[in-house]
């Protein structure tokens, strides 16, 4: 069986939860993993070969089910005039997130 990669938050020091690793050949980065901190609500890319970790470039969150990216379904404001936009997984309607624009937190909508 395949290990999956143990990451730290890099603000809360907290396990995040893994979600894909993405190999980039041009240019010649590596291996990157990304992660989701619960406690704090971000997105974390990080590369494997020097432990370099950067705020996620809008990689969207998996689905815990199928593994796939969810997709936006709807966007409003909300109480406190933030935008927020709403994602599922297709397949797995369930499995929805909400992502705060302007901190770019992400939050699984249980």
């Amino acid at each position: 069986m395949l290990e999956l990669p143990s990451m730290l938050c890099p603000k809360c020091r907290g396990a995040l939860e893994y979600h894909a690793t993405i190999e980039m050949l041009n240019p010649p980065v590596g291996k990157i993993d990304t992660g989701y901190c619960p406690a704090c609500a971000w997105l974390f890319e990080r590369i494997r070969e020097t432990n370099t970790f950067y705020d996620s470039t809008r990689w969207p969150p998996l689905c815990r089910d199928c593994r796939q990216p969810v997709a936006f379904t709807s966007f409003w404001i909300g109480d406190d005039q933030n935008e927020l936009l709403r994602y599922e997984c297709r397949e797995h309607p369930s499995e929805a997130w909400i992502l705060t624009r302007g901190t770019d937190h992400w939050t699984r909508v249980d």
